[in-house]
């Protein structure tokens, strides 16, 4: 492996743990910060929606890439899209929106991605599941065996997102931002509809999606936002949720991030800004 892969995996958590932080420098004055991914970095239900996103995209103007381009003064194109996947990022237009890498350029100086979620059907099969065991109608059926088989080429869809960016940027750098935990470890409560082999699943799916996401990101030399370990005690039976249960209030997206969610997660971004040597403009 070469100098630059090695280290370049950054636990989040140690390094606030430390007390890391990110000092203004006017270094960064020309930086654009291109922030691409799912439903979970989008942020739908969270007020109040981008102008201009797309309605089915349900970016919101405190999702975490809008947080940490705010915090640090940095030039923002959020591509992000609700029901996103890795093709959708690569080569696959979406609500009217061309494949979001087409947003990287020559002056993309760092990129934020949480995806591969929807690959897998993780929210999905959440959903479905929820929908079927609170006697809900037209819930769809769980394919577990099609969901693992997905999982196959995971890896390398992810790699390939990595490498699409430094393709197009050279000198960006790559971030990939991990899904919120979502189930609890134990069992299911009031508003989370699961039975205990549905929550083992489902544990199955969020463990290997963050393994993955883990190992492409040691493959292409890019750093991962540790957010699935961060959000542990957090989950959405948590006393302090960072999402939402499946009967989320009114105009919020089941099993989703809150405010507090993203604020957290801006945080965990912020600080990996910092290490990737990104900071705020003075």
């Amino acid at each position: 492996m070469s100098p630059r892969r090695r280290g370049v995996l950054v636990s989040l958590l140690a390094l606030l743990a430390a007390g890391a932080v990110v000092v203004p420098t006017a270094e960064a004055a020309g930086t654009q910060y291109v922030a691409m991914g799912s439903s979970f970095a989008a942020g739908p239900g969270i007020p109040s929606a981008q102008p201009g996103s797309p309605p089915a995209c349900a970016r919101s103007d405190h999702n975490y890439p809008s947080l940490v381009a705010a915090r640090l003064g940095l030039p923002l194109t959020d591509v992000s899209c609700s029901g996103a996947t890795t093709a959708n990022v690569l080569d696959t237009a979406q609500a009217g929106q061309p494949p979001q890498i087409q947003a990287v350029g020559a002056d993309t100086r760092v990129v934020t991605a949480t995806i591969g979620g929807n690959d897998v059907n993780y929210l999905g099969s959440l959903d479905t599941y929820s929908c079927q065991n609170s006697g809900g109608t037209n819930c769809g059926t769980v394919d577990q065996g099609a969901i693992n088989a997905n999982f196959d080429d995971l890896r390398r869809r992810l790699e390939n997102v990595a490498n699409a960016v430094h393709q197009r940027a050279p000198q960006a750098k790559m971030i990939f931002v991990e899904y919120f935990t979502i189930v609890p470890p134990g069992g299911a409560c009031n508003g989370v509809p699961l039975t205990g082999d549905q929550l083992v699943f489902e544990r199955s799916i969020a463990t290997r999606l963050s393994d993955f996401t883990r190992a492409a990101a040691t493959n292409t030399g890019s750093t991962v936002v540790q957010l699935a370990d961060a959000s542990q005690g957090h989950d959405s039976c948590a006393a302090a949720p960072w999402v939402e249960k499946y009967t989320a209030p009114p105009g919020r997206s089941s099993y989703h991030p809150n405010e507090a969610g993203m604020a957290a997660a801006a945080s965990l971004v912020e600080t990996a800004f910092g290490v990737a040597g990104v900071t705020a403009r003075s």
